[in-house]
């Protein structure tokens, strides 16, 4: 089964455990029908008390400022975030492996060996951006959804952060939105998310496994030229 928007909201409201009266019996009613509902919400649970959220919001407090709840909820969202592109449904969409750059690397950053990283994903070595366009690795994470292991390396130029995932297995679709472009040989689909703040997403393949950059740029042809980077023939199309 397929889970639809109204089905996420429905598991996200019964996860942070807020709803009462008729809104909880409306939101069982709607995940009563979907498989593994109570498994879900648990798994959304455990995502939030990993990433240090509480997901019952406390009742309030005479404290004098609000930043704490507001840190809690900021932690909760991101938690949300995470469950909600760990659910299962299938191959993934590009679409979902982006949503990984929104999420805090769990690693350091992997260390350079020449014009690539320390690090690779599926076999497919990271680029080390810096000493040619200034963005540096910040930091590494993995996860793992509908059974693609996704290595992600995080990198900082100016304020501005990217991700760097490279997904294992066969190559994904890319998305059917996106305008697709020819760089220095490498075929690049662009889409811009309008969701969290505008993100820039650009997918491509290397060595036949699907690269997805994700984040926010102040120019749009920064993706395209960071995507089709060779690092003197250290990395393959």
């Amino acid at each position: 089964m397929r889970l639809g928007r109204r089905d996420h909201a429905a598991l996200v409201q019964l996860a942070d455990g807020t709803l009462t009266g008729a809104a909880l019996e409306r939101a069982r009613a709607r995940v009563r029908e979907v498989p593994d509902a109570e498994l879900l919400i648990e798994r959304q649970r455990r995502v939030a008390r990993a990433f240090g959220a509480e997901p019952r919001i406390p009742a309030p407090q005479p404290a004098p400022s609000r930043r704490p709840r507001l840190l809690a909820a900021a932690a909760f969202a991101a938690a949300v975030v995470l469950a909600i592109v760990l659910l299962p449904g299938g191959d993934p969409a590009p679409e979902r492996v982006a949503v990984i750059s929104q999420l805090q690397a769990t690693d350091p950053a992997p260390a350079a060996h020449g014009p690539v990283l320390s690090e690779k994903g599926d076999g497919v070595p990271f680029p080390d951006w810096g000493p040619e366009f200034g963005w540096h690795a910040t930091g590494t994470r993995r996860d793992t959804i509908d059974g693609r292991r996704m290595t992600t390396v995080f990198y900082q130029h100016q304020g501005h952060r990217i991700a760097y995932t490279i997904v294992s297995g066969p190559a994904l679709k890319p998305p059917a939105h996106a305008h697709t472009i020819v760089r220095d040989g490498l075929k690049i689909a662009l889409y811009r998310d309008p969701r969290h703040g505008g993100h820039e997403v650009a997918v491509f393949e290397r060595d036949g496994r699907t690269c997805v950059i994700a984040g926010h740029v102040i120019h749009k042809s920064t993706l395209p030229k960071l995507a089709a980077w060779k690092g003197d023939g250290e990395i393959r199309s």
